[in-house]
């Protein structure tokens, strides 16, 4: 397998990663950067050339370099086109001079407008796709932070309540000694 370039859809990626959308809820500018270490961790040790589509508000396209990774690219669309228009007119580009493209997206208009002009796509694997084990893990994890994030008064409360010994034994002032 050669060297290709990959499109990710920025924003739909986030929306379908479980701890990206939560803190896209939070910061948007945070998720991007998540987004984006990630995607440098995920390719740094490839050939492939990576750029990350997000929508923008500029009068024109913008494109920046992805700190710490020489093959990677992020590009705002301008205002009035929407990045699912760029990464399909992007990936018609690199594929009508020869090269491989992957667009990666859960919206299936992207996924058909790269595929008919040549382009592989693939879905962003969420808590429906992944494994059993990992969504058990990611629900575990929000419920521990949702824990966390109550008040030190309620833990309090939870601890004096809290019994010690065999759970499954009587108080001892309801035991009969015999």
């Amino acid at each position: 397998m050669g060297a290709r370039t990959v499109f990710v859809d920025g924003y739909n990626v986030i929306r379908a990663t479980p701890a990206l959308t939560t803190l896209f809820h939070r910061d948007i500018g945070a998720a991007r950067e998540a987004l984006l270490r990630q995607v440098v961790a995920q390719h740094r040790h490839t050939p492939h050339r990576v750029v990350v589509v997000f929508d923008g508000d500029g009068p024109s396209e913008s494109h920046q370099p992805i700190a710490g990774f020489s093959r990677g690219q992020v590009t705002y669309s301008r205002a009035g086109e929407t990045a699912d228009n760029v990464i399909v007119r992007m990936s018609a580009a690199v594929c009508d001079a020869g090269g491989e493209a992957l667009v990666v997206s859960n919206d299936f208009g992207v996924r058909d407008g790269a595929e008919r002009q040549g382009a592989r796509s693939a879905r962003v694997a969420g808590p429906a796709g992944a494994p059993r084990l990992i969504r058990q893990r990611f629900t575990h994890q929000q419920a521990v932070r949702r824990e966390l994030e109550q008040d030190g008064e309620d833990a309090e409360a939870r601890a004096a309540t809290r019994r010690k010994g065999n759970p499954r034994q009587s108080p001892r002032d309801r035991r009969r000694d015999h």
